[in-house]
């Protein structure tokens, strides 16, 4: 951890350092400084961090707008899945030595997770488990010390679409499975994919919010799915009597988190596999999967800040930034952090006099700005 924070530091020294090469702004601001009078040193953001630095607001801007684009031209998505790392795959636990933990571990666990979600990958696009992928996109997140996860959004072909009541059911489960038919799918579900206890049961769950659930658990029974409810279907949970008991407290098919019964199976893992078909949901997925690193930060001024204030953007991005060791293994081993596919070409559009201009205020005078921008 020590180790990524010192190579992110140097990156952040890099562009701190570097100001004169990456400065910008817009063609107008450049004319309204000669109105104004404004001195050319003020102009433009003072310490900026650039789209190139991975991880930074700009950078998670501009994939959104790609995600965007591939709504755009591919339709919006049919699939969200979020794959979370499981510390007691076999692959982790039989490298261990003796005496040590998984938490001892973190380079062991990122790695074994990167198998694991590029076979998922695979099997989502290259063998169509659940149908004809024509796009998709994900990104892998760190929660506080938490293990690192992936959530995923797949657009299908139009004839592989889930249109019918079957079709959903066809991809996703909410219920229990049978113990004595499938008894290692049960251990999976019963292991990753029950929610709980919140509620009544334990008030202070991590997911209470305002006294209530903010996942919306337990869920009510249904004996049918019904699809375009508030832009997500509602699966099948019939009160067939299947219950859990675990950790002192029982658990039904109103605890269920949605999966698919082939995933959970291979990868052992908690999958959560939900159908999005609704356009209300598609900007909502897409800002959820897009919206950076957890953190809070407060301030408290003594004075009013001066509105002249120059902005500086590197430190708003180390002011609460958090990083976990699984993260830093996964950052220095270069990992990906995100993809899509189809890849998308990004074109340097705007409106009139709104053109981005690049200078330096120590050697070029206003003039001299105006006049190159305007060839």
């Amino acid at each position: 951890m020590d180790a990524y924070a010192q190579i992110e530091q140097n990156r952040l020294d890099f562009l701190r350092f570097n100001q004169d090469k990456i400065r910008s702004e817009v063609y107008r601001g450049i004319i309204d400084t000669t109105i104004y009078g404004t001195d050319l040193s003020a102009v433009g953001r003072r310490f900026i961090l650039p789209s190139s630095f991975k991880g930074g607001p700009r950078e998670m801007w501009q994939l959104y707008q790609d995600a965007m684009a591939i709504v755009r031209h591919c339709g919006k998505p049919d699939l969200f899945i979020t794959m979370t790392c499981n510390p007691l795959w076999p692959e982790i636990v039989r490298e261990l030595w003796p005496g040590q933990t998984v938490q001892d571990r973190p380079e062991l666990l990122v790695r074994v997770f990167k198998l694991k979600l590029y076979e998922l990958i695979r099997d989502l696009t290259k063998r169509m488990i659940l149908g004809r992928v024509i796009a998709f996109i994900y990104v892998i997140e760190f929660q506080k010390r938490g293990l690192p996860h992936a959530h995923i959004l797949t657009i299908l072909h139009s004839m592989d679409k889930p249109h019918t009541i079957d079709d959903i059911d066809s991809i996703v489960c909410a219920e229990i499975p049978s113990q004595d038919k499938v008894p290692e799918l049960y251990d999976t579900v019963t292991s990753f994919m029950l929610h709980g206890p919140c509620g009544m049961a334990k008030a202070n769950a991590p997911c209470m919010k305002d006294g209530k659930c903010s996942k919306g658990y337990p869920k009510s029974f249904s004996d049918e799915t019904f699809s375009e409810v508030d832009g997500y279907p509602i699966y099948r949970r019939r009160n067939n009597g299947m219950t859990v008991h675990k950790h002192g407290h029982i658990f039904t098919n109103a605890h269920v988190v949605p999966y698919n019964p082939t995933l959970s199976w291979k990868y052992n893992c908690h999958i959560n596999v939900e159908i999005a078909t609704s356009i209300t949901a598609v900007k909502y997925l897409f800002k959820y999967i897009y919206k950076g690193h957890d953190r809070a930060s407060i301030s408290i001024d003594k004075y009013e800040r001066d509105r002249t204030q120059e902005i500086d953007e590197i430190s708003e991005y180390l002011d609460s930034r958090y990083v976990s060791t699984l993260e830093s293994c996964w950052r220095i081993f270069g990992f990906r952090m995100h993809q899509h596919s189809p890849a998308v070409t990004r074109l340097q559009l705007h409106l009139p006099d709104m053109q981005q201009i690049r200078f330096d205020p120590k050697i070029e005078t206003l003039d001299h700005i105006i006049e190159r921008a305007d060839l």
